[in-house]
């Protein structure tokens, strides 16, 4: 009975040590979107250090991409998490994928301003997760 208690800790602390590694190795990224009064308003943020999608009114969309490589010699799974207050109008797509080796993939993420959104800034986090695939 005691081997089987040390057995499933030990168990779960290798998930947790799995789990706790991914989360450092995730690429995070802030998001960011400043909805403004006014019609088909659009002012884009070049910055690259974080998703802004600038300034955008009600009823307004406006996509940026991340690009994911994988430079190994396995495939990986990607995962693509957000969070925060945009992340209710923000769109993955995809979120869920395998990248070869040697290949790239991009990510697409499209905020969509509903026309009852609150003039103010939204904000919110970006993680990508990279996962080797066994077999």
């Amino acid at each position: 009975m005691k081997k089987i208690k040390i057995a499933i800790l030990v168990v779960l602390g290798v998930i947790a040590l799995f789990v706790l590694v991914q989360i450092i190795n995730a690429s995070k990224y802030d998001m960011v979107v400043n909805v403004v009064e006014g019609e088909n308003v659009v002012g884009v943020n070049p910055l690259t250090e974080r998703l802004d999608f600038g300034d955008l009114s009600r009823n307004g969309r406006l996509a940026r991409q991340v690009s994911v490589a994988n430079g190994g010699g396995i495939d990986t799974y990607v995962m693509v998490w957000t969070r925060g207050e945009l992340s209710d109008l923000v769109r993955v797509d995809p979120n869920f994928f395998i990248v070869a080796p040697g290949q790239e993939a991009k990510i697409s993420l499209e905020v969509r301003i509903p026309p009852s959104a609150e003039t103010r800034k939204y904000e919110g986090k970006v993680w990508v997760f990279r996962i080797p695939k066994p077999i």
